[in-house]
C-alpha cells in the first residue's frame, strides 16, 4: 500500500527541494493532527510533485522527517536501513582506516533522521531522538547486525532533551549483548577510557577529533587550561603531545574522577590539577588572581538548546570568551567552541570579536574548524553544522 500523501506550502516546498529534510507542522496544508503517529508519509508540493518520503509525528514541531527523495525506496523494509548503514560504514572506514572508534551514523546527514550511532570498539552506543525512528529501531538493529557483524554489544543512550519534544521518555540501558563497563579507544596515539553507560560529561566527543589534532601541534611545553573538561579528552591529548601541565575545570564529580583516572593511567598525575567547580566562577577567580596559560580550551555544552535561549546564550559565549582571553598569555592560543544548533556561525564570531574588544586583546584566527568528517554536514541544513570552532592566537602587540 502506498503511504498517505501530505502537501506543503509553496515556500516549504522550495526549501525541501533544495535539500532540507524537515517539514514543520505549520507548513502542511492540513492540520498536523491528521498525520499518522510515527507512520510513513509522502510529502508533495502544492502542484502534486513528489518531494520525499519520511515518517511523521503529529505532536511535534517537526511534523515530518524525510528519509529518502526516491519514490521507489520503502523506508519500512529492513533493506532500506541496511543500505543506509553500508554507506555510512564505507565512509567511516575510508576516513579512519583500521580504527573502530568514530561516529558511525550522524542522523539526517546519513539519511537516518533521529538516529546517532557511536562506535566504541565492538560496542555501539545508540541515541534515538524521534518517534518514527524509535518505532523502526528493531529494523535498524537487524540491519546493523547484518552490516557490522563484529559488533558484540549495544547501549541505548536515549536521554537527550530532543526526546521530550517528540513525547518520548528518557531512558538508558542495554540494547543488545553484554556491554563492558569501560572501553579503551585510541585517538592520536592516546589510549582513552570511555564508560558508555556513565553520565553525559564522561562521554567521548568524536566531533572535536580534527580540532584536537590541530591544537596538539602547539602543546609541547605549554601550560594548558581545559574548561568544561568532561572526561578530559582535550587536556589529556595535549599532555600526550608534550604539554608541561594541564589544569582541568569541570563541575561534575564523575568527570573529575574520569580525568584523574586517565591521568594516572598514562603516568601524568604530577602534571595535572583538577578543579571541581563551576566554570564561570572558576575563571573569574583565576583572572582576578592573575593566572595565565599558554593554551586555553573552551568547549562548553550547548548554551542554547532552544531557539528562545539564543539571546542569553550569546551573552554567555561573549562573557566566557572574554574571561578565557584574559587568562591567555600574549602569543598564546585559545581554542573556543559553540555546540549550539540555534547559534549560527556569524553570531558566534560576533561574540568572540566583542569579547576580544572587552578584554582589551587583539586576536587572529589560525584555524576555523567544525565537527570532524564522521559528522557530515548537509549544505541545505544549517542545523547540521552545529559545531563552530576557532583556534585563535592572542597577539602580543596591542
Amino acid at each position: 500500500m502506498a503511504p498517505p500523501k501530505f502537501s506543503v506550502h509553496k515556500r516549504a516546498a522550495k526549501r525541501i527541494s533544495a535539500g532540507h529534510p524537515w517539514v514543520f507542522s505549520n507548513e502542511l496544508n492540513v492540520p498536523a493532527r491528521d498525520l499518522p503517529e510515527g507512520g510513513t508519509v509522502d510529502v508533495t508540493a502544492p502542484d502534486g510533485r513528489f518531494l520525499g518520503r519520511g515518517y511523521a509525528n503529529p505532536g511535534a514541531l517537526i511534523a515530518v522527517r524525510l528519509c529518502t527523495r526516491a519514490k521507489t525506496q520503502h523506508i519500512d523494509l529492513p533493506g532500506f536501513w541496511a543500505s543506509r548503514l553500508r554507506d555510512a560504514v564505507e565512509l567511516r572506514r575510508a576516513l579512519y582506516p583500521g580504527s573502530t572508534a568514530y561516529r558511525l551514523v550522524h542522523g539526517e546527514s546519513d539519511g537516518m533522521p533521529g538516529l546517532v550511532l557511536d562506535r566504541l570498539g565492538d560496542t555501539v552506543v545508540a541515541s534515538v531522538s524521534t518517534l518514527g525512528m524509535e518505532q523502526r529501531l528493531p529494523q535498524v538493529l537487524e540491519a546493523l547486525k547484518d552490516v557490522v557483524p563484529e559488533l558484540s554489544s549495544g547501549i541505548l543512550r536515549n536521554d537527550g532533551k530532543a526526546r521530550e519534544l517528540e513525547g518520548l521518555p528518557a531512558e538508558t540501558g542495554v540494547w543488545f549483548g553484554e556491554p563492558p563497563d569501560a572501553v579503551l579507544i585510541d585517538e592520536g596515539g592516546l589510549q582513552h577510557e570511555v564508560r558508555p553507560l556513565a553520565g553525559e560529561r564522561t562521554r567521548h566527543w568524536f566531533d572535536q577529533r580534527d580540532n584536537r589534532t590541530f591544537a596538539a601541534h602547539f602543546a609541547k611545553g605549554r601550560r594548558v587550561l581545559d574548561v568544561y573538561a568532561g572526561s578530559g579528552t582535550w587536556g589529556l591529548r595535549m599532555l600526550a603531545a608534550g604539554a608541561s601541565e594541564v589544569m582541568f575545570v569541570d563541575k561534575y564529580e564523575e568527570a573529575c574522577e574520569a580525568i584523574e583516572a586517565g591521568a594516572a593511567r598514562n603516568g601524568w598525575s604530577e602534571q595535572v590539577q583538577i578543579v571541581h567547580d563551576e566554570a564561570r566562577k572558576t575563571l573569574i577567580a583565576m583572572a582576578a588572581e592573575g593566572h595565565r596559560f599558554d593554551l586555553v580550551i573552551l568547549d562548553p555544552p550547548p548554551f542554547a538548546r532552544t531557539r528562545k535561549a539564543a539571546g542569553s546564550a550569546l551573552k554567555g559565549y561573549r562573557e566566557m570568551n572574554k574571561l578565557a582571553m584574559q587568562l591567555t598569555t600574549p602569543g598564546g592560543l585559545l581554542c573556543t567552541t559553540s555546540r549550539s544548533r540555534h547559534i549560527f556561525e556569524d553570531r558566534f564570531v560576533e561574540q568572540v570579536r566583542d569579547a576580544a574588544e572587552e578584554a582589551g586583546r587583539r586576536v587572529r584566527v589560525l584555524r576555523r574548524g567544525e565537527q570532524s568528517a564522521d559528522h557530515p554536514v548537509l549544505p541545505a541544513m544549517d542545523e547540521s553544522r552545529y559545531l563552530k570552532h576557532y583556534c585563535l592566537q592572542i597577539l602580543a602587540q596591542v
